[in-house]
């Protein structure tokens, strides 16, 4: 696939992230960047198994004032990031906290 970005994260678990994730307001590579570090050292990682899928959820600080979120499921055997939320609500973030269970 073009433009797809694979990045892993600190447990080993190798990650795709796809263009579609990404912001249309900023810079490709720019986008990519901050996504891969959000997957390689995030700040904080939640394990959600909900309806027998388990997905993942990446956070970060990637900027002055600016957060991503980045959700992660497994998709025919590889980890793909589906969803990208800059600057994820405190509701959000408590959300999920609530479901999961906090892994780093």
């Amino acid at each position: 696939m073009t433009n797809e970005v694979i990045a892993t994260d600190p447990f080993g678990k190798t990650i795709h992230l796809l263009p579609e994730i990404l912001f249309a307001e900023r810079e490709a590579n720019e986008n990519y960047d901050d996504a891969a570090t959000v997957i390689k050292k995030p700040a904080m990682l939640v394990e959600v198994n909900e309806n027998n899928e388990r997905q993942l959820y990446y956070f970060r600080s990637v900027g002055w004032n600016s957060t991503l979120l980045i959700t992660v499921r497994s998709n025919n055997g590889r980890w793909e990031a589906y969803n990208c939320i800059k600057n994820p609500s405190s509701k959000t973030l408590s959300s999920i906290l609530k479901k999961g269970k906090q892994i780093l």
